[in-house]
């Protein structure tokens, strides 16, 4: 059972990533189409940016949270609710904890940048007037495109180990 709920963290952590993705990408279109100088500032900053931002953190807890049962077959859905819980940083450590390796460039910044606003939910309720967000969407592509290659390499490694 382990490693189909390690595959189905992945994919939906990799579809709520991808979604982020779309969604700047889209913003910065529709920036260029109102003539809007700053596109990146507007996608960062803008309407949308909130979204942007949630659905990274979504994105980046479920596929931290699939490195950490790929590499522990033995952690369920509920240690990783209760006690992993939306803490990104903590994700990080409690995967490599456990083995998990990522050259993912930045990863541990753009996690230690989204941590306060993810796990206190500032993305859905109250919020401060100000809070640093990542603000470099090819570093955070980058860092996606390679932290899911080590977990699609970890999560094969287990299915062949579980067969």
């Amino acid at each position: 059972m382990s490693i189909e709920l390690a595959k189905e963290l992945c994919h939906t952590g990799r579809s709520h990533a991808a979604a982020s993705c779309l969604l700047y990408r889209a913003t910065v279109e529709h920036a260029v189409v109102e003539g809007i100088e700053d596109t990146a500032s507007h996608a960062f900053n803008g309407p949308n940016s909130l979204s942007i931002q949630y659905l990274l953190g979504l994105g980046l807890e479920l596929m931290l949270k699939s490195a950490i049962v790929a590499c522990d077959p033995d952690v369920d859905a509920k240690y990783l609710q209760n006690k992993v819980g939306h803490d990104l940083v903590g994700a990080l450590d409690e995967a490599e904890k456990r083995g998990f390796v990522s050259e993912a460039p930045n990863l541990r910044e753009i996690l230690e940048v989204l941590r306060a606003p993810y796990k206190q939910h500032w993305f859905r309720y109250e919020r401060p007037e100000q809070f640093q967000l990542p603000a470099d969407f090819d570093q955070i592509v980058e860092a996606l495109t390679v932290l899911e290659e080590a977990l699609q390499a970890k999560l094969a490694l287990a299915g062949a180990a579980e067969a």
